[in-house]
């Protein structure tokens, strides 16, 4: 039986995780020691998501108005402090080896099963939107598959920080750039959304005229408590497309399979 007790515990501990990360990001500003203690707290935020009695409680509570606008606004703590955290473990790995933490674990093992999923090889052309500055996902990809890989992203930044990566021994780019410019010039054969990409639908809208039904499109997201870490998708308004669930295995996120439906 799940108790307002169990409700008010998971909203203070979603409430403390998001304050002591929202500080501890300002603080990393002033000290890069404090780096360490923000990836301490986003693998914290990993494990109460994750946690089975809080997506119990989280499930009874779904529509509490309360709950749902502190899950937002730990999103959005979690996203920014994330992006701060990759720039600097980019920054880090260009002349040290990067340390895996529970979030870079669970990223790294499920970008595994998700090339198996869709069959992606050496011949395969795999687009990254949302790649981000420290690109682990699409280097995992590539190191696996030796597929050809291009990562993209809207923050500059970003793509020089993972550009200045040692990454010569793959066959891997990034950019940032115009979405139909790559597509008409990269030409992928599978396509890759990533979480923190927040207009999923929007995307998917642009790449959709330009698409074959060959190419396959995973689109990563997270709904429910999961959301606290990701941007939620609804695939039930999937007009056009097909969408069929992929078991990446990973408890943070959720993956969904989407190709173009030509009969509509």
């Amino acid at each position: 039986m799940t108790t307002l007790n169990e409700k008010y515990a998971l909203l203070s501990s979603l409430i403390a995780c998001e304050a002591q990360l929202s500080a501890l990001t300002e603080y990393s500003l002033e000290s890069c020691d404090c780096y360490t203690l923000v990836q301490e707290k986003l693998d914290g935020v990993c494990e109460l998501i994750t946690h089975t009695d809080n997506q119990r409680i989280w499930q009874h509570f779904a529509h509490c108005p309360e709950v749902d606008r502190q899950i937002k606004k730990i999103r959005e703590t979690s996203i920014k402090s994330l992006c701060a955290l990759e720039k600097h473990q980019s920054r880090c790995a260009v002349d040290h080896p990067y340390q895996f933490t529970h979030y870079l674990n669970a990223l790294n093992d499920s970008a595994r099963k998700e090339t198996q999923s869709v069959n992606i090889h050496r011949d395969s052309r795999v687009l990254f939107i949302g790649s981000g500055a420290f690109p682990l996902s699409a280097m995992t990809i590539a190191t696996l598959t030796d597929a050809t890989v291009k990562g993209i992203d809207i923050d500059k930044d970003a793509v020089a920080q993972s550009r200045r990566l040692n990454t010569a021994h793959l066959r891997i780019s990034f950019e940032s750039t115009d979405l139909i410019t790559c597509l008409e010039l990269f030409r992928p054969t599978h396509i890759v959304i990533a979480s923190l990409v927040e207009h999923k639908w929007e995307v998917l809208s642009v790449l959709r005229p330009y698409l074959t039904a060959t190419q396959q499109v995973l689109v990563r997201y997270g709904n429910g408590l999961k959301s606290a870490f990701n941007y939620p998708f609804n695939p039930d308004i999937s007009l056009g497309w097909r969408a069929q669930p992929v078991d990446c295995g990973s408890m943070l996120y959720d993956v969904m399979l989407m190709e173009k439906n030509n009969a509509i």
